[in-house]
């Protein structure tokens, strides 16, 4: 089997110009901390996605958000970070962009209703410029 050409650990705070230059590009808020955030580095240790987690109210994991460096999709970097998650906490939560529903159906994540989204996250969407644009989708994934 081939090895992954990254790897994940936890975030660190000096990660965050590298996490908040892919958040900047993908026209996302920069984070406030690497607090709860995983990230996949390359051979050198340079973050080359990332991914926060956020809970709810009633504990449940939001994915919020994952991120991929442009030159690095197509390695498995987001599913990855994903799948991770996953196997962590055992259900995932999150709003999906447009673009990115495909990605995650074929991840199984299946639609939602916005009352199944932490209400500060939800509240992200509300008033939203780019609400048309951006076509958001809440989905969830809960292991078996």
């Amino acid at each position: 089997m081939t090895r992954a050409p990254f790897t994940i650990r936890n975030g660190r705070e000096d990660d965050l110009p590298y996490l908040n230059a892919y958040a900047f590009a993908e026209g996302m808020d920069s984070l406030p901390s690497a607090e709860a955030v995983r990230v996949a580095v390359n051979d050198e240790d340079v973050p080359v996605g990332f991914l926060r987690i956020r809970r709810g109210d009633d504990g449940v994991a939001h994915v919020n958000p994952v991120v991929t460096c442009a030159t690095w999709r197509g390695w498995g970097v987001g599913r990855a970070l994903v799948e991770e998650a996953l196997e962590r906490f055992g259900e995932l939560r999150l709003v999906a962009r447009g673009e990115s529903i495909p990605f995650y159906r074929a991840l199984g994540f299946q639609e939602l209703g916005w009352d199944d989204i932490a209400s500060p996250i939800a509240s992200e969407c509300d008033g939203c410029e780019m609400y048309g644009e951006c076509q958001p989708l809440p989905m969830g994934r809960r292991l078996p």
